[in-house]
């Protein structure tokens, strides 16, 4: 692996580049204040809401985009009454419930979703935030089996059971003109290959096949998008990362880019089921929606060409 600290301070963005415009701040497009990108009336659930970017990014950006009601989930519910405050600062009307779930108990997400179900007929939106990073080694033989699984036993079990309980509700009144919407957070590192990553990626590259199949089970009624974030100054960020002083996207972005997919299901359903970053300019990638469609891009697949078509004379 090349030495990180080597590499263009803007190299997370530029490597990864997959429209002519890169951003690592709120631009207009995706301004969640603009009326084309409302989310009124809407309730959304936010997981891992009292730090990182589900407190500075995600949480803000549903807010100023002017959902009825936001659900802030963490482990501790106690820890989300700053984020609380700082959430009634930019809309004093906006109904706030903090649930206490750790996600990757069954109990705990099944207790929360009765909390949540009771006090409010529908939930539009879930983000699917909450995530950790607890790689030991960079050399599989050294990898603790708990340490490594703890990454899915989080990421990918605990993805899927706040998955199951929104769409069980969902179910009922999702319609192809108004869609459960489903974001999955992943990382790039899914798609690359990273040693001192590797429970992480791991994980993360799941979720993205996890997210196709989501969108898979429910064709027009549920629309689900595998979303990475890009380098963000989080608790998560390994040391290498770290130290190799990588510009960081500012927050806001990232809330702002998951506000623009979910508020108009009928703008963004070319992206179902796909992956994409946040730094990548909406307005190119609706303007290649076609190219994006017909050649299957943004989809984790098999590098080969298969099928016995390929050997008849």
């Amino acid at each position: 692996m090349a030495d990180l600290a080597a590499l263009p301070k803007d190299w997370v963005v530029t490597s990864g580049q997959f429209t002519r415009k890169a951003f690592t701040n709120v631009y207009p497009a995706i301004d969640p204040t603009k009326a084309e990108n409302s989310l009124k009336g809407k309730t959304v659930v936010v997981t891992g809401a009292s730090r990182g970017l589900g407190a500075r990014g995600i949480a803000p950006a549903f807010v100023k985009a002017g959902v009825k009601a936001i659900v802030l989930s963490a482990t501790k519910a106690a820890t989300l009454a700053s984020v609380e405050e700082d959430l009634k600062k930019i809309n004093p009307d906006v109904e706030i419930l903090a649930v206490s779930a750790d996600i990757s108990s069954r109990d705990q997400v099944e207790k929360a979703w009765i909390e949540i179900n009771a006090r409010f007929d529908k939930v539009h939106i879930l983000v699917n935030n909450a995530g950790v990073e607890t790689t030991d080694s960079d050399k599989t033989h050294k990898l603790d089996p708990d340490i490594f699984f703890r990454n899915f036993e989080v990421n990918v079990k605990g993805t899927h059971m706040m998955t199951q309980q929104f769409l069980k509700a969902a179910i009922p009144w999702a319609t192809a003109t108004d869609p459960a919407r489903l974001i999955n957070m992943t990382s790039s590192s899914a798609w690359g290959v990273w040693p001192f990553l590797a429970a992480y990626s791991n994980s993360k590259a799941a979720m993205i096949h996890y997210t196709a199949t989501a969108a898979a089970s429910y064709p027009g009624t549920v629309l689900a998008i595998a979303v990475n974030p890009g380098l963000n100054d989080t608790e998560i960020i390994p040391s290498a990362l770290r130290e190799a002083n990588f510009h960081y996207n500012d927050p806001a972005l990232t809330g702002a880019a998951l506000v623009w997919l979910v508020a108009d299901p009928a703008r963004s359903q070319f992206l179902n089921g796909r992956v994409l970053t946040v730094e990548w300019d909406v307005e190119e990638l609706v303007a290649r929606k076609e190219e994006i469609t017909s050649k299957n891009l943004l989809t984790m697949q098999l590098n080969a060409t298969l099928g016995a078509e390929q050997f008849a004379k």
